[in-house]
């Protein structure tokens, strides 16, 4: 009896560690891609890998679903950048857009969300707002970012958590975007955002069907 509880608890173990994946697509005007996220969870961290075109994001979560590192890679782009968090110091290296980088940056001491879209329902689910920091993809600078929760909304015909995200302070009036999570699990359904200048279209993602 004994070796049999063994033997199904290490099957139960072994499935949950295994990788969970999700499925969505993102549109911005003509353009239409897919998004692959793959989850799994061992040694009491998250370890979350994520596909778009030829991009490919590997995140390490810990406690609190705070980021500890972050690569980030695009061949065409010439991209191959990492950056991991030490006693409140940033490090950086590797290339970005064909250039090398190697410093280190300082955090403001607000926990590091670098990829908000996987964490923020759950991480806003007895709570209404966070301030959180973040690396712009585009310039690898660090901001802080503000999440709040503006209640429920229908998307795609269900029920949903709206969160708005933006710039920290006075800088929200020049930008901000929608997260969308289920209600029950708390997991990421949907974005609504303009990511570029003045005319780009908005962004929308959604669960792939």
């Amino acid at each position: 009896m004994k070796h049999i509880i063994t033997i199904v608890l290490t099957l139960f173990l072994a499935a949950f560690a295994m990788a969970q994946e999700r499925n969505y697509i993102s549109i911005c005007g003509k353009t239409k891609t897919s998004i692959k996220w793959t989850e799994e969870r061992k040694n009491g961290k998250i370890y979350l890998h994520t596909v778009q075109g030829g991009e490919k994001h590997e995140y390490i979560l810990g406690s609190g679903y705070k980021t500890e590192s972050w690569k980030i890679v695009n061949t065409s782009s010439n991209t191959n950048l990492s950056i991991s968090l030490n006693n409140g110091i940033c490090s950086i290296s590797g290339k970005f857009n064909g250039k090398q980088i190697s410093k280190k940056v300082k955090s403001k001491g607000k926990p590091w969300y670098q990829n908000i879209a996987y964490n923020a329902g759950l991480t806003l689910k007895n709570g209404r707002s966070v301030e959180y920091e973040c690396f712009r993809p585009d310039n690898i600078k660090l901001y802080t970012m503000s999440a709040v929760k503006k209640g429920n909304e229908k998307l795609d015909g269900k029920n949903a958590v709206r969160i708005e995200v933006s710039l920290a302070g006075f800088m929200s009036a020049f930008w901000s975007c929608d997260y969308y999570f289920d209600t029950s699990s708390l997991m990421f359904v949907g974005y609504k955002g303009v990511n570029g200048g003045p005319r780009t279209p908005e962004t929308k993602i959604s669960v792939a069907r």
